[in-house]
């Protein structure tokens, strides 16, 4: 675990000045924080707060694979092409894009059409996981007459693995 103590405090961490502060911090967690073997390879699932291109790309040329939701870093991320693609598309339609960044490193693009109102975006490093149908996202809702009514959505398996998965980190967060 780190702290992070703000913009001005961690100017001077290792990594920071070069990639940034989320990309900077994943590096020294997976770096320093996790003995690892030469051949191997770790597999991080990361909150919006890491997701970046950036952050995919520094963690695939450490040899490591990852998959990250991106909310706020869309510099290098092709948010408008997706949302343009899929903006008359109902719930459970994604779009996959593949890509390189400026490095030459492989990544995956994902747009995900959780809802009728929301598009979710994901990176993926090329090994992070499966884009072939997944377990069925669990909608919900309370219909008109006041019952509880659930509906099925489809979706990729590594899409499916985050949600499984960042209830944790939400949970974590609100006890923090």
């Amino acid at each position: 675990m780190e702290i992070q103590r703000g913009k001005g405090g961690m100017k001077s961490k290792r990594f920071n000045q070069e990639v940034g502060a989320t990309a900077g911090c994943t590096l020294r967690l997976l770096l320093e924080g996790i003995p690892i073997e030469s051949d191997q390879s770790h597999g991080i699932r990361a909150d919006a707060w890491f997701g970046s291109i950036r952050t995919a790309s520094e963690n695939s040329r450490h040899g490591h694979e990852g998959m990250f939701q991106d909310k706020q870093y869309h510099s290098l991320f092709p948010k408008a092409f997706i949302e343009e693609a899929l903006k008359e598309a109902p719930g459970g339609v994604h779009s996959i894009l593949e890509g390189k960044t400026q490095c030459e490193v492989p990544f995956i693009a994902v747009g995900y059409r959780y809802s009728r109102k929301t598009i979710l975006h994901f990176i993926l490093t090329k090994k992070a996981g499966s884009l072939k149908e997944g377990k069925p996202y669990e909608m919900k809702y309370t219909d008109s007459y006041g019952n509880v009514c659930t509906h099925y959505i489809e979706c990729p398996d590594a899409i499916s693995k985050i949600f499984a998965t960042s209830k944790f980190i939400d949970t974590h967060n609100q006890l923090r």
